[in-house]
This record gives C-alpha cells, structure tokens and sequence, in this order.
C-alpha cells in the first residue's frame, strides 16, 4: 500500500496508530491474512504540484512540518524511485489533495467571493487531481486507488462565543473587505464559504475520477479509482458541538474572558497550544526547521525574517482544523465501506494452500 497526499492522509496531529492508512493497513491484514507493506509519502502541506526551479528555502524530514513540496506528483515520483521494477506489486493506493492548491487562508478570508472560490477549487481538485491520477494509474498497473474527499470547516454550528469571534476578526484584521463586515456577516460569509468548498470539492474529485475511470476503459482497461466521500456534519465542524477535528486546549478549567482575548490578538506567540497528540513534538521540529540562519553570509532580510515567523507560527498550530482520532476513524471507515468488495474481486487474500508469507518490515518515508 502506498500512501500519498496531504496532512489529511498523513494524519496531522495523531500517533502512528491512529492514523487512517495504519486503521486501513490493520484492518486489511485482518481481512485478507496477509501482511500489508506500506509506504508513506504523504506530508503537511503537500501541494498537488508546483512550478519552482529553485530548491525550497525550508526542508523537514517530519510529516507533521506543514511545506508544500515535495509535491504530491514528486511524492509519485519518489515511490516510483523507491519501487522501480516492483512497482506492479503494489496493490492499493491511498491519495488525497487540492486543499493546499486552493489554500486555506482563502477558505477563512470573509472578503473571498463564492464565483472566484468556485474557479479555484474547480481547477485545483478537478483538472488538477486528473491529472495526478491520470499519471498514478499509468505508473502503478495493478493498483486500486482510493481517493478520499474533504469536509466542511465552519458550519453553523461552530461555536459562537467571544473566543471564536476575536478569532474570526483577527484572521481577517488584514482584509479590507472583511473589515466592512460586522462579525454577523463575516461569520455567515464564512459558513457559506465553507459549505461551498465542501460541495465543489466533492464533485470535482469525484468527476476527476470518473474522468481517468472512463479513460481506462476507453483502453479496455478495468476502472480501478475509487472516491470515498467525507460525510462529515455541520455538527463535526470546527469547535462545533460534537466536533471530529483539532481544536484549542482548553485545559480542566474554563478560561477568562481576558485570557481568551490575549489568546487570540497575540494568537502564534501566546504560550497556548492545540489539543492534538503530537503537539509537542511537532512544535520542535517547527522551532528546527524555522529557526534563524546564523552566519554573515546567511543574513535574513526583513522580508524573509517575516516570513519565517509566520510560517513557524502556523507550523505550530498546524493541527487545527485537522481530524482528531474520531474524525480520522471515520475516514478508515468511509475507505473500508469501499475496500470491503475488492478483497476478494482483487484476489487479495492469503491462498492458505501456500503457507504463510515471510513479513517485511513497514517503510516510512518521513
């Protein structure tokens, strides 16, 4: 099994085993009587592809460091360097993307337009995720493919307190549109948008995947790209009532409302931290991947200065908003309700005639 794409699939926040792919990987080895091999390329921030000759300013060898490369096509790239001649062994791929390509500061900009969002998610996870599995059913013959969706951020029934509304008003302080806006209609601009990138999204990949499933039988070939919908409800939404992603960690006790506030206006440089697993862990290899060149010839500009800082400060939080252990069993599960026909059609179980398989260990890429 290979794994490719975003934090989502990574799993952003979450221990090994309670990543979706690992849920996936058990559960097939449960059902099949066979060891899965995986491989792992997926990472933060991944963008489906990008168009820069110049080698990136930042590097991690940690999944949880949100950077857009390598890309998910250079993620292609680099398990068909790892497999070679092997790669007709592989049987399943997990992948995921668009989100990055779209990015997610438009999808929390209140002063975005629904027609320019729509453009935008319409070619990154349409034309753009074709093209990817156009170029991952070409190198990969026998594998199946599931692609998996996405899900709302912000619903209606996200929190409406005076936490979440300085927050709103402080990830939008540098919108001239936004600011126009009272917190009513920021909040309402900010649902609507959300609905629409879950809905857009959705069709696109799906008709991304009829589009290459089509292409495959025009060659006579067997359709063999699956699209697992997220259904994810407004209630699951982000600080949502029965939310299935990363929030803030409130802590035992409820906090002050000036607490709140200092929270929020200094929101990346208050000693505050998501709710996520692996927070700690991220945060130093964030600290280590951003921290500041040392040496004369290696002087920072202002320019550069600032963007390192932002790039570390989103780093940190880069959990929010992400599937919490609830949310990425859903997502195993929407996957297995797709798997649960192949196992036997795709001649995956362990020919118990044959004796047992010698095990191989599991490789991680990050």
């Amino acid at each position: 099994m290979l794994v490719l794409g975003d934090s989502i699939l990574w799993g952003q926040g979450l221990r090994p085993e309670q990543k979706t792919w690992w849920r996936v990987k058990c559960w097939l080895e449960e059902k099949t009587g066979r060891e899965v091999q995986t491989r792992v390329e997926a990472h933060s921030g991944a963008h489906l592809a990008g168009s820069s000759t110049t080698p990136p300013r930042f590097r991690s060898n940690d999944g949880e460091v949100n950077l857009p490369s390598p890309t998910i096509n250079e993620q292609l790239d680099n398990a068909l360097g790892f497999y070679g001649p092997s790669r007709s062994r592989v049987d399943l791929i997990l992948v995921d993307g668009c989100i990055n390509d779209v990015d997610v500061s438009n999808l929390l900009n209140a002063g975005a337009t629904p027609d320019w969002l729509r453009e935008r998610i319409t070619t990154s996870c349409g034309a753009g995720m074709h093209d990817l599995l156009r170029r991952i059913t070409e190198s990969f013959p026998n594998a199946h493919v599931v692609v998996t969706g996405y899900y709302r951020m912000i619903s209606s029934e996200t929190d409406d307190n005076a936490f979440i509304r300085l927050l709103v008003k402080k990830l939008n302080s540098e919108n001239t549109e936004a600011r126009r806006m009272t917190y009513k209609e920021m909040r309402e601009r900010l649902i609507m948008l959300s609905e629409l990138w879950y809905k857009v999204s959705t069709a696109s990949l799906s008709e991304a995947v009829n589009k290459v499933n089509g292409e495959l039988e025009e060659k006579s070939l067997p359709a063999r790209v699956l699209f697992v919908e997220i259904e994810f409800w407004p209630e699951h939404s982000f600080s949502a009532s029965n939310t299935l992603l990363w929030n803030f960690m409130f802590g035992s006790t409820n906090l002050s409302g000036f607490r709140k506030i200092i929270i929020a206006l200094s929101l990346g440089t208050a000693a505050y931290k998501p709710n996520d697993d692996v927070r700690d862990n991220r945060i130093r290899s964030c600290n280590e991947t951003y921290k500041a060149p040392k040496g004369k010839d290696r002087k920072e500009t202002d320019e550069e200065k600032r963007d390192r800082k932002n790039r570390l400060m989103i780093c940190r939080y880069a959990s929010l908003g992400h599937p919490n252990q609830m949310g990425a069993l859903i997502y195993a599960e929407a996957i297995k309700g797709k798997l649960q026909w192949l196992i036997d059609k795709a001649g995956w179980k362990r020919d118990l005639n044959r004796g047992p398989q010698l095990s191989r260990p599991v490789v991680f890429a990050h």
